[in-house]
């Protein structure tokens, strides 16, 4: 697996590329506060195929922004990151902030992707106590021990961090790596930013999978197929078989759906 930089227009984004014969390839795109990592153990299914792994701006081995941004900004860096490799199609692999971000990307490149897997994908904008939850975060991301924990704890199940408590100390550690205004500005853009998003769904063309953990927040996103698996919010660390299946399904939409490859 190859290491390499991209200059993006939200930074240098890290990405991580395996080379394969099998075509499309496959791109990873992850959730805040994880990184690429999140897929290694998971990315089987697609084994013989070109796979990217996508450090997310300001996580991982990716750049801080430096600036206020928006989420719609995310399909502009995911597009140059393709054309830098030459990828004219692919399948996108995403998860949550991941998903938002290749969800739009298909609406508005639809001939650059032959299919989605949309994990845990947030499409209702925040409301209510979680709204008001998701500012006190902005606040208290200066204390990246506590803060980091408190995530850990609302994105995975209990049982489940039981079970792998150095998945806190991971999201720790990568929360001190950056400034309380990066914080902040990821959860302004991912977050609190987006609208509801229930009526993009009414327009994609592209195939797509949904996969929702039994206790995620996000809900069951209307007018695509839909899987529930076991777990909360972190499907491909909490349901790692169910994870699988799901990305075999969308490699099989894949080869079910054609359409002309755009010219770079």
């Amino acid at each position: 697996m190859k290491e390499i930089l991209i200059k993006t227009n939200l930074g240098r984004i890290c990405v991580a590329v395996t080379e394969g014969n099998g075509s499309p390839p496959v791109v990873y795109l992850h959730g805040i506060f994880l990184n690429k990592s999140l897929w290694t153990n998971i990315c089987a299914p697609a084994e013989g195929r070109r796979q990217i792994f996508v450090d997310m701006p300001a996580h991982g081995g990716s750049d801080s922004v430096g600036f206020d941004w928006r989420l719609e900004e995310c399909v502009t860096m995911l597009l140059l990151i393709l054309n830098e490799l030459g990828l004219q199609q692919c399948v996108a692999v995403g998860h949550s902030w991941g998903s938002m971000t290749a969800l739009r990307a298909a609406l508005q490149f639809p001939d650059r992707f032959q299919a989605l897997a949309l994990f845990n994908m947030p499409f209702r904008r925040t409301s209510g106590f979680r709204r008001m939850g998701f500012i006190l975060q902005k606040r208290i991301a200066a204390f990246p021990k506590f803060y980091g924990a408190q995530a850990a704890r609302s994105l995975y199940t209990r049982s489940f961090l039981e079970q792998r408590p150095e998945l806190a100390r991971q999201m720790i550690e990568g929360l001190s790596r950056r400034s309380r205004v990066e914080i902040a500005r990821i959860l302004e853009a991912v977050l609190l930013q987006p609208e509801d998003s229930s009526a993009l769904f009414q327009e994609l063309r592209v195939p797509a999978l949904a996969v929702v953990g039994q206790t995620d927040y996000v809900g069951i996103p209307p007018q695509i197929e839909s899987v529930t698996v076991p777990g909360g919010h972190i499907s491909p660390h909490e349901a790692e078989v169910q994870t699988r299946d799901a990305i075999q399904r969308v490699l099989a939409m894949a080869s079910r759906f054609s359409r002309p490859a755009p010219s770079l």
